[in-house]
């Protein structure tokens, strides 16, 4: 009898499993006979039902076998719901000639979430597929100006008066969902426009009785990770994969203000970010970086262009040729380069230096002025070494502008002059030195610079002192403006820099800055601009969270 019963369970399941009656053959009705003696022995009806139990289990056999081989030949591949049901018991395990995949269980973030400091407040979800920052940054500058009589004639701006402000001011969300999806949300407040354009034609017009501050994105993006054969696919508001300084962030620079690459050619009039979608990744076991983009060129702060073409195709490559992690040794370089259809068929080229207003109030030190063109193309290059303590990067930028035309009064050719290629450059070198044993952080996914942590942070309390970490930095910075009729200017620039690192999130920066003014002379005005020297002193108090 328990035999029968095991027999008559198999049969259930092989019914259930098939699904329909039609597949299963039924046995034969078992009517009791009116003779006894005609009667079939108990032991013969009890063979022929273990021979269709087992015409069954082979029907059913081989319908799992077909089953397995559709789906997997021609239905793409067995699903994980079809994998669990082939591994579900023994008995229904997939034919040894084949492997069922298996795939993990989908992270879903639920269960108790565990909050923490991670240079900031982070919280994570138990399976480390969610999480969750919420920060910000608050840098707040001192900028003093002299100059020479006549080395600020024709600079827009204040010219040389001082000031007091925060130079950035943002709120940053930012985490990770479903495991291989980033995003980020900032919002920097410090952003000004100009409430009366009207009045802001002519240089010293603009003042800060016409300049509000308005809010606008910087990062605003969603990276959609760990993609075959690609890498990483970014889509937002976004900086352009160009130039070591302007992919470090604003938190971890080395002096107050980037070189004049980033007014000129990485920055220009919209804060270093663009909207558009690149591709990036690394390679040879993360001792390179690659990235490409294409973008949407634009003239404002506000993420967004519209306009016939008006794009951007920029792309970046960098390298580690040398890297020791454990002696804090390491070597980068990398090539960079930009193909721009110009915002409204004009480009400008000016740069400033430490702002002692927002934007359109701070001092410009040199401008070409408004010109048409048909196209511009970026190149830029890239050298970067560590070495304990002892570090140094060096940069630089050329910008060519096709069939340009001289298009505003502020320009050095009258109006209309065909100006044929118009090529304007800048490079910079600069070095500093940890007097407290510190090394640069060098994030390899970025291929840049990261956050400093200092070696003991500054203490005060209890009678006990501690250091933090106390930085010396030097900059030399060369811009060239002029070309084909345009004189923009030249300048030269030499910043020496003190860095007051109290802890990983705070820090004091000092700077100095004397630069050399050669404006040339104009075609448009009848004078010539005087030259001269200018001496900048700022100061920052910078906090992130």
């Amino acid at each position: 009898m328990i035999n029968l019963r095991e027999h008559l369970g198999w049969l259930c399941s092989a019914s259930l499993w098939c699904g329909t009656a039609a597949w299963a053959e039924e046995p034969a009705p078992f009517y009791p006979t009116t003779d006894g003696s005609d009667q079939l022995d108990v032991a013969k009806r009890f063979e022929q039902l273990q021979q269709r139990l087992d015409r069954l289990e082979a029907e059913n056999g081989q319908l799992r076998q077909s089953m397995f081989q559709s789906q997997n030949g021609q239905g793409g591949g067995v699903t994980p719901a079809n994998a669990t049901l082939w591994n579900a018991n023994a008995d229904a395990a997939c034919p040894p000639a084949c492997q069922c995949p298996v795939c993990a269980a989908e992270k879903n973030g639920k269960g108790d979430w565990k909050t923490g400091w991670n240079n900031g407040i982070e919280w994570m979800s138990p399976d480390k597929a969610f999480k969750a920052h919420v920060g910000g940054r608050t840098q707040f500058d001192s900028v003093w100006y002299q100059a020479e009589a006549g080395a600020l004639t024709g600079a827009g701006g204040l010219g040389s008066q001082d000031g007091v402000g925060f130079r950035r001011a943002r709120i940053r969300v930012d985490g990770t969902i479903y495991e291989s999806i980033e995003y980020v949300t900032e919002w920097d407040f410090v952003n000004t426009t100009n409430a009366n354009p009207g009045v802001a034609g002519a240089p010293g017009a603009t003042t800060e009785n016409n300049i509000i501050n308005v809010t606008a994105p910087t990062d605003v993006w969603v990276r959609f990770k760990d993609i075959p054969l690609i890498g990483n696919i970014q889509v937002g508001n976004i900086k352009e994969p160009i130039g070591f300084e302007h992919l470090t962030s604003s938190r971890y620079l080395n002096f107050m203000e980037r070189s004049f690459n980033q007014d000129l050619f990485t920055g220009a009039f919209n804060n270093g970010f663009t909207p558009g979608i690149m591709a990036h990744n690394t390679y040879a076991e993360e001792h390179g970086t690659w990235a490409v983009g294409l973008y949407k060129n634009t003239a404002n702060i506000y993420a967004w262009n519209v306009g016939d073409g008006e794009g951007a195709v920029t792309g970046r490559v960098t390298y580690l040729p040398l890297l020791d992690e454990e002696c804090h040794q390491l070597i980068h370089i990398g090539l960079s380069g930009s193909s721009r259809d110009p915002d409204q068929n004009r480009v400008r080229y000016r740069t400033r230096d430490m702002r002692q207003g927002n934007g359109s109030l701070a001092t410009v030190f040199a401008d070409t002025g408004f010109f048409t063109a048909s196209q511009a193309y970026f190149a830029g290059a890239e050298l970067v070494g560590v070495n304990g303590p002892l570090s140094f990067q060096a940069e630089w930028i050329g910008a060519w502008s096709t069939n340009a035309v001289s298009q505003s009064s502020t320009a050095s050719a009258a109006t209309g002059t065909a100006l044929g290629t118009v090529y304007v450059q800048n490079f910079y070198v600069e070095g500093h030195y940890f007097l407290t044993g510190e090394t640069r952080e060098y994030e390899k996914k970025a291929g840049a610079f990261g956050r400093v942590i200092p070696l003991k942070n500054a203490r005060w309390k209890g009678g006990c002192y501690e250091p933090g970490a106390w930085q010396l930095a030097f900059r030399y910075d060369h811009a060239d403006l002029n070309d084909s009729g345009v004189d923009g200017g030249r300048l030269n620039s030499y910043t020496f820099g003190v860095n007051w690192f109290l802890n990983p999130n705070m820090k004091v920066q000092a700077n100095y800055a004397l630069t050399e003014r050669d404006r040339g002379i104009s075609q448009v005005q009848a004078a010539t601009v005087d030259n001269g020297l200018i001496h900048g002193f700022g100061m920052r108090l910078a906090y992130d969270f």
